[in-house]
């Protein structure tokens, strides 16, 4: 044969083969002494089906990303080799009844932008329907006046103060409600529903300006003040006067008890102490250059808030008898305007919560055992006036009462605006249920056609009275739910929850 001829492909011949051995080395052992570059090679070189049957090899391409399993072989389209790689997959395959290319072959490659969209939206949908909305609370405003904004009694007042810094109205712990008529002072048992005129002031004393039941177990003991600066205490009881301080002749702000001692904001600018068993004003406290308005005990009676119309604010510590606010020590809360709306926390010791009106309007929350300008005030600004503020007893959430909103620029004027001349805001006329400490605004509520000038709270601590006197109305209001109500509830039924009706 001559070197330029082609040679042809050789022909196997019928030469003796040796016998195979009856067991071959496992392809782990053989795989096991070779690198990882010979293994591949031995890998390609044992599977090479497709250049020996004359099959094209697929052009290198970048790898392509997929949605399908990455522990799932996927097999190529082009290829037509079987995933049956070994005798012994396929014998364990089909013990189990899984020798099928439906199993083998999870997918047959690449999702299509359409299908990825569409898993996409249907994952969307599915976490939608697990993520259940968190339900308020049951004793939460949101699930009391939130669900029912009427209210739930009216009574009519006429001769009402027309002073936004009265405090015409209180709210005993036997449910009595007490309210002055200009001389007159009346109260409603909400019990039996009678009304009993308790008192008539002469006109030289002047119209009532602040009214105050006393806690339990004397809580038949009310005490007043006039706008002459005269304060006496009356037996609701017995409907006769048990005590009368009528000496000092400065008029009084408001007014507020601990046991025995009735405190009383003066216009001079101090706080004057009563106790019911001495004749005679007991002390006086003198941190105030302005009109006392609001004064407020602490629960456990050590410290008196008091705020004047000036907008500043004091603690007064009745065991060290001085002012916690006095001296070289910073003022916890200082508003812009006059601070009539004082309220201590029943569920956390210290907390208190102060108001102001025009041009402040802001709610300020403080504690008075953290003293050091390190922790400034949380302040909720409405930008109106703030004229009663109570917290709850029963949740964490604080009710503010409102009267007439102004802008920026009419809070650079020395009197607030004309009602028609205010902007109507959500806190217009309103009472307002704050969250704490995240001061979301839970509900608002426009209960009358003019400002609240004053509000009470109930001792039930879920139902709260306003009273309007341009309206000449005093309103009740479910405004909390107790958990104790729901426990009577579930146990009598469709029985009444509280006395309160």
């Amino acid at each position: 044969m001559s070197s330029d001829q082609v040679p042809s492909t050789p022909h196997h011949t019928c030469a003796a083969v040796p016998p195979a051995p009856k067991r071959t080395p496992s392809r782990t052992t053989l795989l096991g002494t070779l690198s990882v570059r010979k293994r591949r090679r031995v890998s390609i070189a044992s599977f090479d089906l497709e250049a020996e049957l004359g099959i094209p090899a697929p052009p290198e391409s970048a790898v392509e990303e997929t949605d399908a399993d990455r522990f799932v072989a996927i097999r190529s389209p082009s290829s037509i080799v079987p995933l049956n790689t070994t005798p012994r997959t396929n014998r364990i395959a089909k013990s189990f009844g899984l020798l099928d290319d439906r199993v083998l072959n999870y997918t047959e490659g690449p999702s299509s932008p359409s299908e990825t969209k569409l898993r996409t939206m249907l994952r969307r949908s599915a976490s939608e329907l697990f993520n259940v909305p968190r339900l308020p609370s049951s004793v939460s405003a949101k699930a009391n006046l939130a669900a029912r904004k009427q209210f739930v009694m009216a009574l009519d007042g006429p001769g009402i103060s027309r002073d936004p810094f009265a405090f015409s109205m209180s709210w005993s712990q036997t449910n009595c409600i007490g309210v002055a008529f200009n001389l007159n002072v009346y109260f409603q048992n909400l019990d039996t529903r009678a009304i009993i005129h308790l008192c008539r002031v002469s006109e030289g004393v002047g119209p009532v300006h602040s009214l105050g039941w006393r806690a339990e177990p004397h809580s038949h003991i009310l005490g007043l003040g006039t706008t002459s600066g005269n304060v006496g205490i009356w037996d609701a009881s017995s409907q006769k006067q048990i005590a009368d301080w009528s000496n000092e002749k400065v008029p009084v702000g408001g007014c507020h008890w601990n046991e025995n001692v009735l405190a009383f904001g003066r216009k001079d600018g101090r706080v004057s102490l009563f106790d019911v068993r001495t004749p005679k004003e007991i002390r006086q406290t003198k941190g105030h250059k302005r009109h006392v308005h609001g004064v407020k005990w602490s629960p456990d009676g050590k410290y008196l808030a008091s705020g004047d119309h000036a907008g500043t604010v004091h603690i007064w510590d009745q065991r060290a008898s001085d002012y916690l606010t006095s001296g070289d020590k910073k003022l916890l809360a200082k508003h812009e305007g006059p601070v009539k709306a004082i309220s201590w926390s029943p569920w956390q010791s210290g907390l208190v919560a102060t108001g102001g009106m025009f041009p402040d309007g802001a709610i300020q929350i403080f504690n008075v055992n953290k003293l050091s300008g390190v922790s400034p005030p949380l302040v909720i600004d409405t930008s109106t006036n703030i004229t009663s503020l109570h917290w709850s007893p029963h949740c964490k959430e604080l009710l503010s009462t409102h009267g007439t909103s102004w802008t920026k620029d009419q809070a650079l004027y020395d009197y607030p605006p004309p009602a028609k001349e205010a902007p109507i805001t959500p806190f217009t006329n309103s009472m307002t249920v704050h969250g704490y400490p995240s001061s979301e605004r839970i509900v608002s509520v426009v209960g009358h056609s003019a400002g609240i000038a004053h509000s009470c709270i109930g001792p039930d601590g879920c139902s709260i009275f306003t009273v309007s006197p341009v309206e000449e109305t005093i309103k009740m209001f479910k405004v909390w739910a107790s958990s104790e109500s729901f426990a009577k509830r579930d146990g009598q039924g469709l029985g009444r929850m509280n006395t309160i009706r």
